[in-house]
């Protein structure tokens, strides 16, 4: 992520980009010195509530940041540089489209930028304001009125014991100067990160700060090395239900070709701060497109808001696009199916993830639609089949003689309801001894149901692919991948399930287990199911 610096007077021919020398030379403004006031940047009013708006920006929105060309903090007259590009530099670590466009006090806000407001979803406007260098009000009248209503946010690099404008602004942050420092403050305030305690003190900044976001070096993780550093990780992040023995855990994780997972460390200790497990699996039969996941990422509470998880998040991204083939990121993953989505019970920063381009709150598949994990009892099991059905639906085991339908059928449900991985799991059966864990359901003597089983100890594919059951305990089986034509939905699932019931009681175990269930959750809950987890079905195409 980069800022893009833009000369907006470069075509524009009265005007200067260097600093304009008909203006005085008045060092940057000083610290305030009241000493009830401690931080580097501090809100002053949002009644439009527009800080909230731009800590949720979408991916593609574009952040116009417009600052006075002025005397650089060193006051070095051979210093030619920018004083606002830090800001420009923190403000792109948090979101990656910022534009950022000098003004100059002779000539305010021109033709060229109304061309870049026009084209901006967010403004942020600087002023840098002194006794001796007034507030151009006219700068800030234009480009309100140029906006067409956009959340524009002003920051007032100034003392509060010298000027008194705040109450023409909605928005408005004042800051303490326009030091890198206090630039990097203003970018967290804006963006919503508790970093008061972390980026300094008027007056008090002595250096780089070790704990100020930044970028991370990130690495390939080394299973032997890092494994149970890990798992302890992942312990102390989601809650007891996802707790999981060592040996369970490093299979998941050991796919080879098909994952790559990646650490952040302890410069001095070596020490795991953080960790993203990313998977590619094929989406269809013709096996040339892959879904992305980001199966979990998760960051050490005591290095949390240092940019750690930013830097796996964007290391991960980056070379999952450069798969080729690659139609859909997801948060969580497919198979092997570690989480199904972020948690509802782990806590979630929905403003960070929106700000990298998820939706995660929305009643909509793949933007933040609750999916579920059930378990049922087979004592609890309440299904009674119908006593005058339309026509009388029969289930039995798969053969390979079913294999081609089978997957005939698994390839249309996947393709007009975006069952992504579906098809993998139910070919991984072909001409193998497991084919029989399939059940299959017939109406009219025509195939139109099927349902993937599995034991902890079936040995097949799906069963390593789907931790929780066998995690839960030895007598509990799963169900998943269930197929049914829409038409017969009514007349087959609950005979189709019941028949999944049977077979797996047949086989000792004594609970089944059924993953990602959206829309049909109450109905399987009135049938004697039980939520196991709830997870937000999160993903977005490429």
């Amino acid at each position: 992520m980069s800022t893009q610096r833009h000369d907006a007077t470069a075509t524009e021919d009265t005007d200067e980009m260097d600093i304009d020398s008909a203006e005085p030379s008045v060092p940057p403004p000083r610290p305030p010195t009241d000493p009830n006031t401690d931080s580097l940047a501090i809100v002053l009013r949002d009644s439009p509530d527009w800080l909230a708006y731009i800590r949720a920006l979408q991916e593609t929105d574009v952040v116009i940041l417009l600052t006075p060309v002025v005397i650089p903090v060193s006051q070095n007259p051979a210093d030619i540089s920018d004083p606002f590009e830090p800001f420009g530099r923190a403000l792109a670590r948090r979101h990656a489209r910022i534009r950022h466009v000098p003004y100059t006090s002779r000539n305010g806000i021109t033709s060229t930028h109304l061309g870049f407001v026009k084209r901006g979803h967010v403004i942020i406007l600087c002023f840098a304001v002194s006794r001796d260098r007034p507030l151009r009000n006219e700068v800030a009248e234009m480009t309100f009125a140029i906006s067409d209503n956009k959340p524009c946010i002003v920051v007032l690099c100034c003392s509060p014991m010298d000027i008194d404008v705040a109450a023409h602004f909605p928005t408005v942050i004042q800051t303490a100067g326009y030091s890198p420092p206090t630039l990097e403050a203003t970018a967290a305030l804006i963006f919503g990160e508790n970093l008061q305690s972390q980026v300094g003190r008027f007056g008090g900044y002595s250096g780089a700060n070790p704990l100020q976001p930044g970028v991370w070096p990130v690495e390939q993780w080394n299973e032997a090395r890092d494994i149970s550093r890990v798992l302890d990780l992942w312990t102390t992040c989601v809650s007891s239900r996802f707790a999981i023995d060592q040996q369970t855990f490093a299979s998941l994780l050991r796919r080879p070709g098909y994952a790559k997972h990646y650490v952040v460390r302890g410069s001095g200790s070596g020490d795991i701060l953080g960790f993203c497990a990313t998977y590619l699996s094929y989406a269809d039969q013709a096996g040339e497109r892959l879904i992305a996941s980001i199966a979990f990422l998760f960051v050490q509470s005591a290095h949390r808001l240092r940019g750690i998880g930013l830097s796996l998040h964007s290391h991960a991204i980056s070379q999952l696009k450069k798969t080729r083939g690659v139609v859909r990121l997801q948060l969580g993953s497919t198979f092997p199916r570690i989480l199904y989505g972020p948690p509802l019970d782990i806590p979630l920063n929905e403003a960070w993830f929106r700000r990298r381009g998820w939706q995660v709150n929305r009643e909509v598949s793949g933007q933040g639609r609750i999916v579920q994990d059930l378990l049922l009892k087979f004592s609890e099991w309440r299904y009674k089949e119908d006593p005058f059905p339309p026509t009388t639906p029969s289930f039995r085991p798969c053969t390979q003689a079913d294999m081609a339908q089978v997957l005939e059928i698994v390839e249309i449900t996947c393709s007009e309801q975006a069952k992504m991985g579906w098809f993998d799991q139910y070919m991984s059966l072909m001409n193998g001894p497991n084919v029989k864990d399939v059940v299959l359901g017939f109406a009219d003597n025509a195939m139109v149901a099927t349902a993937l089983t599995y034991t902890p100890s079936c040995g097949s594919q799906i069963s390593s692919n789907l931790p929780w059951a066998g995690q839960i305990g030895n007598d509990v089986g799963g169900v998943t991948c269930i197929c049914v034509h829409p038409s017969r939905r009514d007349l087959v699932l609950g005979g189709l399930l019941d028949a999944c019931v049977e077979n797996l009681h047949d086989q000792g175990m004594k609970s089944m287990f059924i993953d990602g269930i959206g829309e049909e959750a109450n109905a399987l809950l009135k049938l004697g199911f039980r939520q196991w987890a709830q997870y937000r079905d999160i993903w977005k195409d490429t």
